[in-house]
């Protein structure tokens, strides 16, 4: 007897959707911190002294260019005047709720679940690229040499991530054998 292999019917793949949910809650907590700490730091008229010794040491002695702490000080002035830290932020923590409440969904394999994550993770997307280009649109215009470029690989870290978080997301959606496991009616 030959079987003819396009005849097969795939089966629902159960296991793929679950470990997503459980990446995308990890990633949602630790990127929701991460927005946290914007608004924190963008609540602060200015950072502590200590801190912004601590941030410029390492760049002031590997670069020709030394930052002082008054033009960090002025970088998040500019940062915080021109709304980085909210953009981050509240983007962050917005849309890494939203994902993180999706993910439990997509754990229990509802078709909402990987849609509210997907909403979540481009509110995400959106709200931290805006605020890391004005970070570093707001680096350009304090501070010369290696911040300048440290506030470019954040702003691309954060879009990177984010991206990284819609793609994980969005997969359970398009994925043949998780929209089986997803919406049993298609089978």
């Amino acid at each position: 007897m030959t079987m003819d292999p396009w005849s097969i019917d795939p089966r629902p793949d159960r296991r793929g959707p679950r470990s997503i949910a459980v990446l995308l809650l990890l990633g949602a907590v630790l990127l929701g911190l991460a927005g946290l700490d914007a608004l924190q730091h963008g609540a602060l008229e200015d950072l502590p002294a200590a801190q912004v010794e601590m941030t410029i040491e390492t760049p002031n002695l590997n670069d020709e260019v030394e930052v002082t702490p008054e033009q960090y000080q002025a970088f998040h002035d500019e940062a915080r005047d021109s709304g980085a830290y909210a953009w981050r932020g509240w983007s962050l923590v917005t849309g890494m709720s939203l994902v993180a409440v999706g993910s439990v969904g997509l754990y229990v394999l509802k078709p909402w679940g990987a849609r509210l994550a997907s909403v979540g993770a481009t509110v995400a997307l959106v709200g931290g690229s805006v605020g890391g280009f004005r970070f570093q649109a707001a680096a350009e215009a304090t501070m010369e040499g290696m911040l300048v470029e440290t506030q470019t690989y954040l702003a691309l870290a954060c879009s990177v991530m984010t991206g990284l978080c819609l793609a994980m997301a969005a997969m359970p959606l398009f994925n043949h054998r998780a929209r089986l496991a997803l919406f049993p009616e298609e089978e």
